[in-house]
């Protein structure tokens, strides 16, 4: 109930928003669609949505707070994908797995319908290497050794970036930043079948209570098939910022997030929420630091002995550099973490450059301090621009070690000695805090071929793993980590415009191995026909609309109950329609989840996901 009054702050502030008057822009930008419908990637922007902005701003001053450097680079080559505000809205993506499972490689893992876990992976990376960064914030495990991403909203999120790399997946996000002095607010709404229901609702004001305020709701339901695993996930969000110019600022950030389930293999219901303190300044010219402190809870509001003693706290603290010039930048940031199963500390070094007609590179150095031990892996990338105007070249290296916790929480426990007595007699209980380290090596070496419109890529892939961890969710938990081995195989990606149609485009991606691994099936593809036009002499008019498929061959998962081995869920396909119209800044959208209704469509044994899902509704960003 302490997400009440927010809930009820939020619709009084959009409401108020909706009736002091929208001032719609004149225009609406042609190039900012979604990464599949991308005729060429381009690098997420640092402003409340170009889709929304007026041609002319008000005359008033307001502040961002100053940002760090990092990498620009963005493609196929080096290995990271980029949505700014407006393609993370044309994606229809509900939450931020769905947003991402467009990349190629990506594989979703679900533990069933909304309210359930949820995660990704790519290169059978589990623990401890699949991140989550929030405005240079790292967003924690709280339930295992990965960040369950059904807790993880997009409201008030404005661009994701996703570094996909063979030892470790990294997705970084940026919440709103300003670009005009006059309130915003964007409204998001659908249902569908299952008496499925989607509301994502943001509002910001740069100039509000002395500093800036901006606050989210969002929240997705479903009844399941048949009305038998009702689900849902709700969250709220609230930042307060303080600014002295945009030469520094105060950012104080509140986020909450509820999943709930009737599936008995997990907690009824679970609660994570977030507080954080971030401090920001340019230094030097060039130069910009940050520092922060992070508090993170998680509760299970569940009676049943196997979720007695599961919740408890994370901190962090940290501090952060960057340096940028024309055509180079660098970075550190030093970590300081408090809880089980997590590093005491971590230190990152970044260093990279370039340009795009010559290329560019980047080099990482990842410290971890653990109990008892210090791993330390490096990284090296780099892509050449294209030679002879049509190749080019790209190339990565990666070494060392790695560590994962495989455990929940557990750091609350029982006071009532009726529930003590009952947790000291069960079997089920999963195991108290643990961490596993691991190496790792991978390579990465292709070149990619760029003509009239026309893109095709190819990569070679080695991997070599001492061992392999879960990803300490509730779909694997208590499942020890797996003799590791090397692994080889390829991927490649291509675009093919349509020729005598203008916007019409033929979309895929395959990855295939030698032989599969924990969490990576031996064949992954995605295929789809794309059209993306803009019509009348503003582009005021807008149509996407894809036809796609998406499957993965047999996959090996672990199983609570499997004692650690891996199981297998069959061959998974699913066929997909995704349409958006954009009249100004109005949205309309349907999705179409399997159109093939294949019944057996399952990323863990016996979690059979829903045989088709269509949601339809409309997304509407204004300013006042």
């Amino acid at each position: 109930m302490r997400g009440v009054p927010l809930l009820a702050v939020a619709g009084l502030l959009i409401a108020v928003t909706a009736a002091a008057g929208q001032v719609p822009p004149d225009s609406m930008r042609a190039d900012t669609i979604p990464p599949r419908l991308r005729k060429d990637t381009v690098p997420g922007k640092d402003t409340v949505p170009a889709a929304a902005k007026p041609t002319t701003l008000a005359d008033t001053a307001f502040y961002n707070l100053p940002s760090l450097a990092r990498s620009r680079a963005v493609g196929w080559g080096p290995g990271m994908w980029a949505w700014d505000h407006d393609a993370i809205m044309a994606s229809g993506a509900t939450n931020l797995a769905e947003l991402v499972a467009t990349v190629p490689g990506i594989v979703t893992l679900q533990g069933g319908d909304y309210g359930t876990p949820l995660a990704v992976t790519a290169f059978g990376v589990a623990a401890g290497r699949v991140r989550v960064i929030r405005d240079g914030i790292e967003v924690l495990p709280l339930e295992g050794g990965v960040t369950d991403l059904g807790k993880v909203g997009l409201a008030g999120v404005q661009e994701v970036r996703l570094e996909r790399q063979p030892g470790e997946l990294v997705i970084r996000l940026r919440s709103i930043r300003y670009s005009d002095a006059r309130p915003y607010s964007l409204v998001e709404a659908g249902t569908g079948d299952f008496n499925t229901n989607l509301l994502r609702a943001t509002f910001a004001d740069p100039r509000a209570l002395g500093g800036s305020v901006a606050l989210a709701l969002e929240r997705v339901d479903t009844r399941g098939p048949g009305g038998a695993e009702p689900g849902s996930t709700s969250g709220s969000w609230l930042r307060y910022q303080l600014h002295h110019g945009d030469a520094a600022g105060l950012a104080v950030d509140y986020r909450r997030t509820k999943a709930t389930t009737q599936v008995t293999d997990y907690a009824a219901s679970s609660t994570r929420t977030d507080w954080s303190v971030r401090g920001s300044a340019r230094l030097l010219k060039g130069l910009s630091g940050d520092a922060y402190w992070g508090h993170s809870t998680h509760k299970v509001d569940d009676s049943r002995t196997a979720y007695l003693t599961e919740g408890g706290t994370v901190s962090q603290t940290g501090v952060g550099a960057s340096w940028q010039h024309p055509g180079l930048f660098a970075r550190a940031d030093w970590r300081r973490f408090g809880g089980g199963g997590l590093p005491k500390t971590r230190l990152d070094l970044t260093a990279g450059g370039g340009e795009a007609r010559l290329g560019g590179f980047s080099a990482e150095l990842h410290r971890e301090t653990w109990p008892g031990t210090t791993t330390l892996a490096k990284r090296v990338r780099a892509w050449s621009g294209p030679l002879a105007g049509v190749v080019s070249l790209f190339g990565s290296w990666e070494s060392g070690s790695y560590g994962g916790r495989t455990g929940p929480l557990e750091d609350v426990f029982p006071t009532d000695s009726a529930q003590a007595a009952q947790v000291a007699a069960a079997d089920t209980l999963p195991p108290g805090p643990l961490f596993h380290v691991t190496n790792r090596t991978a390579t990465r070496v292709g070149a990619q071929l760029s003509w009239r419109g026309v893109m095709l890529s190819a990569a070679h892939l080695s991997l070599k793993a001492d061992s392999l961890l879960p990803l300490g969710l509730a779909m694997d938990r208590g499942t020890a980590p797996l003799p590791g081995g090397r692994r080889t195989g390829w991927e490649a990606v291509a675009t093919l415009p349509v020729p005598f149609l203008d916007g019409l485009s033929i979309q895929g991606s395959y990855q295939q191995w030698d032989t599969a691994w924990s969490y990576m099936p031996k064949r992954i593809y995605d295929g789809a026909v794309v059209y993306h036009n803009t019509f009348l002499p503003t582009g005021d008019l807008e149509l996407w609309t894809t036809v796609g498929v998406r499957g993965h061959d047999p996959m090996q998962v672990r199983v609570e109950t499997g004692g650690g081995t891996l199981a297998s869920v069959p061959f998974y396909q699913s066929w997909y329609f995704h349409l958006q119209v954009r009249v100004v800044t109005v949205r309309a959208f349907i999705d179409w989840e399997n159109l093939s209704i294949r019944r057996d469509l399952q990323d863990f044994p016996g979690r059979v996901l829903p045989m088709t899902r269509a949601t339809y509704g409309i997304r509407w960003n204004l300013w006042n």
